[in-house]
């Protein structure tokens, strides 16, 4: 019987063997790619987080270097404004002494009358 059960068992045995081996190898290639899986999408995180560390840094250097830019520009704004107001002011300045001149012409020419250039 032993003779039966050794001849009969050993076979069974290799197939469970060979069985086992193929799933262990199943296994451990399915573990590995889930590994690498894993080490992609550390690598895909790791990469998208510096770039977003990166893109939020420019944003924050825009933004300062527009803040800058409108102060400028308020600043010439106001500058302009200023030099627009003096100009309106003197304007009007030499239009009253204009006024006079011509007050003071048109006296000179019903005093005297015209030239006559001829």
């Amino acid at each position: 019987m032993i003779d039966w059960l050794t001849h009969n068992l050993t076979g069974l045995g290799q197939l469970l063997a060979t069985a086992g081996t193929v799933i262990g190898v199943i296994g451990g290639l399915w573990i590995k790619s889930k590994r690498n899986d894993n080490s992609m999408q550390k690598y895909i995180i790791d990469t998208v987080r510096k770039e977003n560390q990166e893109a939020n840094l420019e944003i924050k250097q825009v933004k300062q270097e527009y803040q800058e830019f409108q102060k400028l520009h308020e600043a010439t704004v106001r500058k302009l404004n200023e030099q627009i107001g003096l100009k309106e002011e003197e304007n009007q300045q030499l239009r009253a002494k204009n006024r006079l001149l011509k007050a003071e012409n048109d006296a000179y020419h019903a005093k005297y009358g015209g030239i006559d250039y001829q």
